[in-house]
């Protein structure tokens, strides 16, 4: 990390008159643009909230959007600050009443549907752009890439909801974690043994996430939208700054699956400095003026990067004022379990 972080900081010392020429770029946004860039950034926040209150009905949208937003500024603003992450989107969920198997059921069901349309988008985009014209060795790689990414997600889940041999190693390696923390995923039988416990807690998970994929469409195109926005931020920033005909709709797609791509392997957090110089070289590399790539990649950025820390930031900093003032919601209540799937997820 720490090796990381200098060769960034060079860059930025190397790079400096383009960054203060990009800045200055930025500038020359009309307000038109400005003002369509502000409303994507709503929606990418909503459609993300959007996301988790579909699969938690009885949060509301507010407490669904503060989940979201608490969670990206950990995960987005910490050093490996994934597991932070989740524990505090656990801690806003289980304040309305949320047990930790139908919490699991999202976090699970949620990260397959990003998976499948973070892989999908690039295919599908590479094909339709194939169709009307000689394809090159890019074009195959990217279509095998994301086809074998797929494949497998698709037969690991199938074996995983459908196996039986799986369930029963799953249960196994759950006796483990029940035994250290059976009051983490809600209200637990003390009488009942950690077996008990683990095959229940499987069991539910499990029946969520079967009645999850028999009806992903919803899931997928609310996933769909939330992904997608941030494309529409990137393109519409581009065009704003006068990016033309030199980036075509198939080299804005390979652009946005390299993205994606640093967005997941990047060891900085949220993939800073490595995104934004693997973005702006490949749009270099599609023919954009470098200054010009590095001012839409950085307002790309500012909107899907810096503004969820800043907003998750506010989130947090609001909650926990109103926790220190009075009792935690729901402090005293019962929490009811999951009985099965047709109850974990509507």
């Amino acid at each position: 990390m720490l090796l990381v972080a200098l060769v960034l900081v060079a860059a930025v010392i190397l790079q400096w008159q383009t960054i203060v020429d990009a800045i200055a770029e930025i500038g020359k946004l009309s307000a038109a643009t400005v003002v369509v860039l502000a409303l994507l950034g709503v929606l990418d926040r909503i459609s993300r909230a959007e996301v988790i209150h579909s699969l938690l009905p009885e949060l509301t949208l507010t407490r669904s959007e503060m989940i979201s937003d608490v969670g990206a500024a950990a995960s987005k603003g910490i050093p490996a600050g994934g597991p932070i992450a989740t524990v505090l989107r656990w801690r806003l969920a289980r304040e309305r009443w949320v047990t930790g198997t139908r919490f699991i059921v999202m976090l699970i069901a949620s990260g397959v549907a990003t998976a499948f349309v973070s892989w999908g988008y690039p295919l599908v985009a590479t094909v339709v752009d194939m169709a009307g014209r000689d394809a090159d060795l890019a074009d195959l790689v990217i279509v095998a890439v994301c086809a074998a990414v797929l494949g497998g997600a698709a037969l690991f889940w199938l074996l995983m909801l459908r196996s039986e041999r799986a369930h029963r190693f799953v249960t196994a390696r759950s006796e483990w974690f029940v035994a250290r923390w059976p009051a983490v995923l809600g209200d637990v039988d003390p009488a009942a043994s950690d077996r008990d416990l683990a095959v229940r807690i499987v069991d539910e998970i499990r029946d969520g996430l079967r009645l999850v994929a028999r009806r992903p469409v919803g899931l997928l195109l609310r996933t769909l939208v939330a992904q997608g926005t941030g494309a529409v931020i990137l393109w519409v920033a581009l065009r704003g700054l006068g990016v033309g005909d030199e980036l075509h709709i198939s080299e804005f797609a390979r652009v946005y699956f390299v993205a994606h791509i640093l967005g997941s392997l990047a060891p900085t957090p949220g993939g800073v400095g490595v995104i934004e110089a693997g973005v702006t070289g490949a749009l270099v590399a599609a023919g954009v003026d470098t200054e010009l790539a590095l001012a839409g990649v950085l307002v790309y950025r500012f909107i899907t990067y810096v503004m969820p820390i800043v907003l998750g930031t506010a989130w947090y900093v609001w909650w926990r004022c109103q926790s220190s003032t009075g009792p935690a919601a729901g402090a005293g209540r019962v929490v009811r379990s999951v009985r099965s799937g047709s109850d974990a997820v509507h």
